[in-house]
């Protein structure tokens, strides 16, 4: 009976009561299991252009077509490359020959030089000798002077034998260095060709193709919109999860997390923790004076600042859940954290 009045007597306050004590349970579990709707999956997207410029002779993949990595995606005109590639080869082989035909003249001019040192070292002998024989006037002054004059000759031919040797020597360095030249283009050619088809970079799916047979298409980047198409990787995959900061510091890599995608909804996913977004942007300028802008925030209502959490699925099955980039999915993650710290600090703030 008395039991009963109390709780006729005091109906409104165990109402509350049970509210506030259903409230710290769902603060408990949420802080202990950080969770999330703005989440969404993400893989590696590649964009795919060409390696050479070219028309386009053969193509084939379709669009949103799963591929295996080394699969020919297409073909530019091989023509113009592969005779590029003859054209330096034929040079090469010609500087190689030309090279030979150097050192073979070096070795001539070698023995040319040689003989002209020998001559010239007859010379200034026979040269001394007379000059010798003419101061005892044992030969005339006349001989002498001829003998000087050979010994003249012989050295202007030999320092002409030296210059031709080392004329033929920097040929020879210079049709070397051609020849290297023609070797690095002939490789860069062989590359140049082997470009001209474009493979599969991994296992994957081909999304927003639209090229055809005949299209012409030249190397560009993916930042100026030059890609010809999409490639995403579908060997792994990721969903980000935005954390509100407040719930960041208990957030660590490794930590077990369980998502449902919006799509599959009788589905739950187990994923792991493998990256953390360590910034944002929030810091603007302006683009006329370069002053950092501030804007006003609502000084009652702050939300808190959201980062990054990359999560990876590990129990996919891609045959049975297809995923496909920005899927939204609701993350859940273990953290195992201390409870009544958060409480006590949210307490403290307010």
């Amino acid at each position: 009976m008395k039991i009963r009045r109390f709780f006729a007597r005091n109906r409104v306050l165990l109402v509350l009561v049970g509210i506030l004590l259903l409230f710290l349970f769902y603060y408990c579990y949420l802080h202990r299991h950080p969770r999330t709707d703005n989440a969404f999956v993400i893989a590696n997207t590649i964009p795919i252009s060409s390696y050479v410029s070219g028309y386009i002779t053969d193509v084939y993949v379709e669009n949103n077509q799963e591929v295996k990595k080394g699969d020919k995606l297409f073909t530019i005109y091989t023509t113009p490359y592969e005779l590029a590639l003859k054209q330096l080869e034929a040079e090469l082989k010609a500087e190689q020959y030309n090279s030979k035909a150097l050192a073979n003249q070096i070795k001539q001019k070698e023995l040319a030089y040689q003989a002209a040192t020998a001559q010239f070292k007859n010379a200034d002998y026979l040269a001394l000798q007379s000059e010798w024989l003419a101061n005892k006037n044992a030969v005339s002054d006349q001989d002498a002077e001829v003998k000087g004059s050979q010994k003249d000759v012989a050295k202007a031919n030999l320092e002409m034998a030296a210059t031709e040797l080392e004329i033929i020597k920097n040929q020879y360095q210079n049709s070397l260095a051609t020849e290297e030249s023609l070797a690095a283009q002939v490789a860069n050619a062989k590359v140049n060709l082997e470009m001209t088809t474009v493979y599969a970079p991994a296992n994957g799916i081909i999304s927003n193709m639209y090229i055809t047979k005949g299209m012409y298409t030249a190397p560009g980047s993916a930042l100026f919109g030059d890609a010809l198409f999409s490639f995403i990787e579908t060997d792994k995959w990721w969903v980000q999860a935005n954390i509100k900061e407040t719930e960041l510091d208990k957030v660590k890599e490794g930590q077990k997390v369980w998502m449902k995608l919006w799509i599959y909804p009788e589905k739950v996913f187990e994923g792991k923790i493998s990256k953390i977004g360590w910034n944002v942007n929030r810091q603007e300028s302006s683009m006329t004076n370069f002053l950092q802008n501030v804007k006003d925030e609502n000084e009652w209502f702050l939300l808190p600042q959201r980062f990054p959490v990359q999560v990876e699925i590990i129990d996919k099955d891609i045959s049975k859940y297809p995923l496909h980039v920005g899927l939204t999915a609701t993350v859940v993650i273990n953290t195992e954290d201390y409870i009544w710290e958060h409480l006590f600090w949210q307490i403290d703030w307010w």
